[in-house]
């Protein structure tokens, strides 16, 4: 179930939710536009979206909402004067469609994330709980049509304000360099925080190390039982090695207290035995990709035919390489061995096969993967968003400051500090109990012989 589409369609409900309980609910008035007022149950009622996201530092900045709810007052009246709500029948159909398809998109993922039972019956009861759920969040497909009316009128204003405005190559260029100098800095000696970032936390590479390859891989599945012995042998060898270490440094510096734990040792011999096992498992196969090799065929075509790794089903992977660094962390240590092996000096060479976690590999290196920075399209995308994002946020700070000239505004500075005192006591109240130690007496649990079990419900 794709979460991150519920919580923004839930997020657009939380948004237009404040302004209808403005109707509802009487409270102290934060700040008025014009004749609107802005309440404290519409700050409250985004407080904790703003904390969620990480706009505010607590909930107690009700300064900080407060703005942005006069903001999107002034905003709504702007678009009303300059009539960028206006649709026509053929432009609010289209909206009108996109909400259902949304909706409807919504409403089946919950199904799917729910569904108990497949059948007919169950998917009818779980789609009617899915609309006790968004009914219970305020969220209908109406509402969701009126958050994209609203957000088509934003994006006319925008346009305006911004005045068609693309970012030029030189614009570009010159964020590329600036930031790119930053990640060489980071990056040119830290490969394990390289990889961290780029792989693990999907930071777009701006800046490539030297070192790395592009390396594709023959994998080949071994005997189950041989694998597992190996894996066995591999892992209680290092934790041995690893123990031998600790018993070492802790002997330096204290007198044993009690008799060792004497356990049959592992060797070398022993684990490079169970490896040669899990190579035999496989010879037959192993032997006819060396033949085949020898006699030219493409390592590309013998992956197709023999691999085993679904990654080199991917014709990006398969054309590009997996990126390997004789300092990488991502890999199985066996597999960058290999890469980096005696047998691998020149593009085009083949490893010897090697025994990994996975099974049994046969790497070729495919090329050198050039270093230092590379503008590709999608971080030249990137760019371009982020300088269209600013000039469309400076356009928006300075068309507020206008017009709340323009209109008549005024915050109710005294109202606002109440709130955000009572907030603030509240929380201090809510850490205080948090740190209270739990004085609650044990609770006696029946023994299995004891304890009855509840007839029926």
């Amino acid at each position: 179930m794709n979460m991150k589409k519920l919580t923004a369609l839930l997020l657009a409900a939380m948004m237009l939710l404040p302004m209808a309980m403005a109707q509802e609910t009487a409270d102290a008035v934060l700040a008025t536009v014009e004749d609107t007022q802005i309440l404290q149950s519409q700050a409250d009622a985004l407080m904790p979206t703003f904390v969620s996201y990480e706009y505010v530092s607590s909930e107690a900045d009700y300064q900080t909402v407060v703005t942005y709810l006069v903001q999107q007052e002034l905003l709504k009246r702007k678009i009303a004067d300059m009539q960028f709500d206006q649709f026509t029948q053929e432009e609010e159909s289209a909206l009108r469609n996109d909400a259902q398809v949304e909706w409807d998109a919504a409403l089946e993922e919950y199904v799917q994330y729910y569904l108990a039972e497949d059948t007919d019956e169950g998917r009818a009861t779980a789609r009617a709980q899915a609309e006790d759920f968004y009914a219970a969040s305020g969220l209908t497909v109406d509402l969701l049509y009126q958050n994209l009316l609203y957000g088509a009128s934003v994006d006319k204003m925008t346009d305006y304000l911004v005045g068609g405005y693309e970012p030029t190559q030189e614009e570009v260029q010159g964020v590329f360099q600036e930031v790119g100098a930053q990640y060489q800095a980071q990056y040119e000696n830290d490969i394990a925080s390289y990889e961290y970032m780029t792989q693990y936390y999907g930071q777009s590479s701006w800046y490539t190390p030297a070192g790395y390859r592009g390396i594709i891989h023959i994998l080949l599945k071994a005997d189950a039982a041989v694998m597992e012995q190996y894996t066995a042998m591999q892992a209680a060898y290092e934790d041995q090695q690893a123990g031998a270490d600790e018993e070492q440094v802790a002997g330096e510096t204290a007198q044993p207290t009690q008799q060792a734990v004497v356990t049959e040792p592992v060797t070398p011999e022993q684990v490079e035995e169970a490896r040669q096992m899990v190579l035999a498992s496989q010879k037959a196969k192993l032997n006819e990709i060396d033949t085949r090799l020898e006699n030219g065929e493409s390592f590309e075509s013998l992956v197709a035919e023999f691999g085993e790794d679904p990654g080199m089903e991917d014709p990006a992977n398969l054309a590009y390489g997996y990126l390997v660094h004789a300092d990488s962390i991502v890999w199985d240590p066996t597999f960058t061995s290999a890469a980096f092996s005696d047998r691998m000096t020149k593009v085009g060479d083949v490893s010897d096969p090697v025994v990994g976690s996975n099974g049994i590999h046969i790497l070729y290196y495919l090329r050198d993967v050039p270093s230092g920075l590379v503008l590709t399209n999608e971080i030249s995308t990137e760019i371009a968003d982020y300088l269209k994002t600013t000039k469309e946020n400076e356009a928006f700070t300075q068309a507020f400051a206008s017009w709340e000239n323009e209109m008549k505004v005024a915050y109710d500075d005294a109202n606002i500090l109440a709130a955000s005192q009572a907030a603030q006591k509240r929380l201090a109240a809510e850490e205080a109990q948090s740190d209270e130690p739990d004085t609650t007496e044990p609770q006696v649990v029946p023994s299995q012989e004891d304890e009855t079990l509840p007839v029926g419900n």
